[in-house]
């Protein structure tokens, strides 16, 4: 898959806040997205409707091998529901138990495949030198 750069005040994640310093009322974003991240069918609904809605973020970032999709999943998520920051969820993940952040992790690898098989002819040919 070859990577798609866009500039970041373009990215539907960062027009939302998501890499802004810190959320008012954070304790109560907290447990939201502990709930959003614990419920397996909620966490992957909201993560299919945010490949649909934020298409640039999901390129950018999802497109990105080299980074940490699977923790882009879920602030991401976070951030489109609660308007949560990404340190805001990574706050929420650190209360998770192992069980409950192994459950969400396999949810964000099936969105992460969701992405790939719906983006695989799209970037397939990209980086093939063209005969004409």
């Amino acid at each position: 898959m070859k990577r798609i750069y866009k500039e970041h005040t373009e990215w539907e994640c960062y027009k939302n806040g998501m890499y802004s310093p810190s959320n008012y009322n954070e304790e109560c974003i907290i447990g939201k997205c502990i709930e959003l991240l614990s419920n397996c069918e909620w966490f992957f609904n909201t993560s299919l409707v945010v490949l649909n809605k934020w298409k640039i973020s999901s390129d950018v970032n999802l497109s990105n091998t080299s980074q940490n999709r699977k923790s882009w999943i879920g602030q991401s998520a976070c951030s489109f529901m609660f308007g949560a920051t990404e340190l805001t969820t990574r706050k929420a993940w650190s209360r998770l138990d192992k069980d409950t952040q192994d459950k969400a992790n396999l949810i964000a690898d099936k969105i992460i495949k969701v992405y790939e098989s719906k983006n695989r002819e799209l970037h397939q040919d990209m980086g093939r030198e063209l005969l004409f």
